[in-house]
This record gives structure tokens, sequence and C-alpha cells, in this order.
């Protein structure tokens, strides 16, 4: 299993005038340890649960865990598109501020791993949308998860929200080429590849659930087997 973190780049390029205020760039960088210990805190959660799973049943359901904190600039950006007045204090209306994407192999996986991390007793569910059984009209899936995890600095401890994305290989596979497709086609181009791209992620999902059924019986007949293991181990 993979983690990786990385620093959102700045939307806003050169030249801009819509810059960051001076306040709010001071806002910012003093929220900013409670973003980045709420990735921390979130990313050890799963990886936590990558290794029980991995002990208990044999098989790892977390395949990648990615991470990435929005700069000053886009949270700044954000606030315009929302509607929001660009002003410090309404930082705290951004639930995405961190970020964290859990790369799972099977779809079954998505969801024991979601139940599991949302039944811990200091992690609080803010909003969930389940693209996966109700994907977008373009084809997009994952499950969507606004959480609040708990995050203690120095000088405060307190919780922080975070938004998690859990997908499938293939799902997150096919969101990066929809990502490309957005922003460096042209638009003669983006037409065609779009409606091409909605009847990839249908046969796509199509074979996730034609392997989902191979997995689940292979894994239904080790079932007996993996709890003697985990029997044995107990004892010794």
């Amino acid at each position: 299993m993979a983690v990786t973190e990385n620093q959102q780049l700045s939307f806003v390029g050169k030249g801009k005038k819509n810059q960051p205020t001076e306040d709010f760039l001071k806002e910012y960088a003093r929220v900013k340890p409670l973003y980045s210990g709420a990735l921390k805190t979130a990313c050890s959660r799963f990886e936590i649960l990558d290794d029980e799973f991995s002990m208990t049943h044999g098989h790892d359901p977390i395949h990648r865990i990615e991470s990435r904190l929005k700069t000053a600039e886009s949270c700044y950006e954000k606030l315009k598109r929302r509607g929001y007045k660009q002003a410090p204090e309404n930082l705290k209306q951004l639930t995405d501020i961190a970020g964290v994407r859990v790369v799972c192999g099977y779809i079954e996986d998505i969801y024991k791993i979601a139940r599991v991390f949302l039944n811990q007793h200091d992690v609080r569910l803010l909003r969930q949308k389940d693209y996966i059984r109700n994907p977008k009209p373009n084809g997009y899936r994952s499950l969507h998860l606004i959480v609040e995890v708990p995050v203690a600095l120095s000088f405060v401890a307190t919780s922080v929200p975070v938004e998690i994305q859990l997908r499938t290989i293939s799902m997150n596979m096919w969101a990066s080429l929809e990502h490309e497709v957005s922003y460096k086609a042209g638009a003669e181009l983006k037409k065609s590849a779009f409606t091409e791209l909605k009847a990839c992620a249908d046969d796509l999902f199509g074979v996730e659930e034609r392997m989902q059924k191979i997995c689940g019986d292979i894994r239904a007949l080790n079932a007996p087997q993996q709890e003697n293991n985990t029997e044995e181990n107990s004892v010794k």
C-alpha cells in the first residue's frame, strides 16, 4: 500500500488580481497545522485498518492512500465560486481544505473500510454522497465522505473536517483521464471523449462487478482457513 502526500498547486497564476489578502493568509497559516494534523489522523486510521484486515482476513483492502492540502489561493478562489465573502473567518465554510483519497481493490472493500472507519467513536460523519450506487451523469463513481476527526496540537484540541474519497483502482484511473480531458483537450475533442468516457465508465463498472463475484467466491472458500489461522495465532 502506497501513501502519498501532495501540496495542492495554486489555481491563481501570476498577474491575477484576486489574490488572498494579508489577513486571509495569516488566518490560513494559523489553521494550516490543524488541517495538516487532520490529514495525518485520517491517513493513519486507514493504514491501521488496512494492516488489521491483512492480518485477520488475509488481504489488503487498500491499494493506495493519497492526501492533499488546499493552498490559501485555492481556498480563496473556492470561497468566491461558492458565493461566500472572501474573508478569513469564512475559511471554516470549506470542508475540503484537507482531502484524503483511499484507493481500494474492490467495490466491496470500499464499503467495508468506510463502515469500520465511520464506526470509530471519535469520527463524526457530516455528509455522505454515494456516487458508486448513484454515479454522476458523466459516469464518475466514488464514495465521498465529509467527516470530522480529532486533532490535538500544543495550543488546542479540536475536531477538524476532512473530505475523504474512496474509489477502486479503475475508478481512480477513469477519474484521472476525465480530469485530463476536461483541462487539456480541445473543445472538439472533449465532446467525443466525454461520450466515450461515459461508455468506458459503464463497461468498467460491469467488469468490476464480475471480478467482485470471483473475488467473493475465493474469499468465501478460504474463510474457514483464515479463521483457523487467526485462532492459532491468538493461542500463541
